[in-house]
């Protein structure tokens, strides 16, 4: 959900919210500057998920960065206030998806675009072009769900909300100038689908209908027809670290693939894979 509005308070404290998944996320900010730049981290999809938990975190201001704590127990320091934002962030995600994982849902990599009415799951090794891809699929009038982190659980697909991760190569010419605006000092930009893009971005858990696995090596832009069982290799080898066994994981992705139609995907010209994968929702 998005961030609330920053209030100051008599001691120069800055309150933020957000909700991460089933997380209530606050954090009180000794002058401002971690949220600040904590809410360019946050990402503005709305859901309806009911919160069941509540993670507290404080930054004070210290000589030379700021102190970190976690329910008032301290567990960090950063120099700057960037990489304080970081480290909360990374923090907090990683307490979502343990509590996700407690719920029964399994995550894979990979990235969620509901397109013409049809939900589409694209999965592939790291750097097939997945975040781009589903990217341009939202230009194109797509509904993006998330493009890094999938749960799943009981037939059902719910994406993990996070700003998209871009390399300056990857990233689709509607697109481009403003993640030029947004490039960092590591090469990406971190771009808001709603808040930098004005897309719609409402998660919400729904059944796969097509499983699209990117094939890395060049060739046709066709979506061919891929069978479950070589699909299904594919999404077991993007599986998160998870604490379930793997016989859970095992049926949590085979619940995925129940009503879904699986397709191979080449890795051709952007453009080329947009038109492909939009002939599926027809």
């Amino acid at each position: 959900m998005p961030g609330a509005a920053a209030r100051r308070g008599p001691h120069s404290i800055t309150q933020f919210e957000h909700q991460n998944l089933w997380h209530r996320v606050t954090v009180a900010d000794d002058g401002g500057e971690v949220a600040d730049a904590l809410r360019l981290l946050v990402a503005s999809a709305e859901h309806e998920l009911e919160p069941s938990r509540t993670q507290r975190y404080d930054v004070a201001a210290a000589t030379g960065g700021w102190a970190l704590s976690e329910e008032g127990d301290a567990w960090g320091f950063e120099a700057t206030a960037a990489g304080a934002a970081e480290a909360i962030a990374a923090r907090s995600r990683e307490r979502a998806l343990e509590l996700a994982a407690l719920k029964g849902w399994v995550r894979i990599h990979g990235a969620l675009v509901d397109l013409g009415g049809k939900r589409i799951l694209l999965a592939g090794p790291p750097g097939a072009g997945k975040t781009a891809l589903a990217l341009g699929l939202a230009l194109r009038g797509g509904e993006l769900q998330g493009d890094e982190s999938v749960l799943l659980r009981k037939g059902e697909a719910l994406a993990v909300p996070a700003p998209l991760r871009l390399g300056e190569g990857r990233v689709a010419a509607p697109a481009l100038a403003t993640a030029r605006a947004h490039l960092r000092a590591d090469g990406f930009s971190l771009l808001d689908p709603a808040r930098d893009l004005g897309l719609s971005w409402r998660l919400r858990a729904a059944p796969v209908d097509h499983v699209v696995v990117l094939d890395p090596r060049p060739g046709r832009p066709v979506c061919v027809p891929s069978t479950p069982a070589e699909t299904l290799s594919e999404l077991a080898a993007r599986l998160a670290d998870t604490a379930l066994p793997k016989a859970v994981a095992v049926r949590a992705l085979v619940g995925a693939l129940e009503r879904a139609r699986c397709h191979l995907l080449a890795a051709a010209d952007g453009g080329a894979m947009e038109v492909a994968i939009a002939a599926l929702s027809c």
